[in-house]
């Protein structure tokens, strides 16, 4: 009946503008809002990536002190495994190994017998650690070969002994006297522990 009977009035073309452009400009206000949703969204997304990425590259990064093992844990290997690679000079004579390093290496390394606490002095090398020419001294410690790797640690603060093992091998890692020390060999670590104290008494008696 309503349908049928009841009065219809045109709205005026005016408001029927006004109405129009009215809904026009909320469509494209909500397409712009939702454009911005959209955006934020994408921005959020990549910073949350870059920062996972940064966390992940400082996480991953080795530190100094797990690169200089790895090297000192390469040099050793090699020089066991290579033909006559172990010494350059051969001598339980300090006044013979000492001296081989003059003109070498530009520091003056710390060369001493150790026989009477179990670490027989057998030679000495040239070898290559963190970007340094290094001194590499070689000893018996009954069936074992240990090496006791020096290299300059200048401007570095004396550093207490840090033993540890890696693949297998003992490990003893220590700073004195702008010297870098770290004796490597495949025994027990706490065999090892005894280097830095035989080290530091050699040096003192001098």
């Amino acid at each position: 009946m309503v349908a049928r009977d009841a009065t219809y009035y045109r709205a005026p073309e005016g408001l029927r503008r006004r109405v129009a452009a009215a809904a026009a400009s909320e469509s494209r206000a909500g397409r712009r809002s939702y454009a911005w949703r959209v955006a934020g969204i994408a921005i959020a997304c990549a910073a949350a990536a870059s920062i996972t990425w940064n966390v992940a590259v400082v996480t991953l990064a080795p530190s100094d002190t797990d690169r200089i093992a790895e090297q000192v844990l390469a040099a050793h290997v090699r020089s066991t495994m290579a033909p006559n690679h172990l010494m350059d000079v051969a001598s339980a004579d300090t006044h013979t190994v000492k001296p081989w390093f003059t003109g070498k290496v530009d520091f003056s390394p710390p060369v001493a017998d150790y026989s009477a606490q179990g670490f027989e002095l057998t030679g000495g090398r040239l070898d290559y650690i963190d970007g340094h020419a290094a001194a590499a001294l070689t000893y018996r410690h009954r069936l074992h070969t240990v090496n006791l790797f020096v290299w300059p640690a200048k401007g570095q603060s004396d550093a207490a002994p840090r033993v540890q093992s890696r693949q297998g091998y003992g490990m003893v890692g220590w700073v004195r006297g702008e010297l870098r020390f770290c004796a490597i060999s495949d025994m027990a670590p706490s065999d090892l522990a005894a280097m830095p104290d035989l080290v530091a008494m050699a040096s003192y008696q001098k």
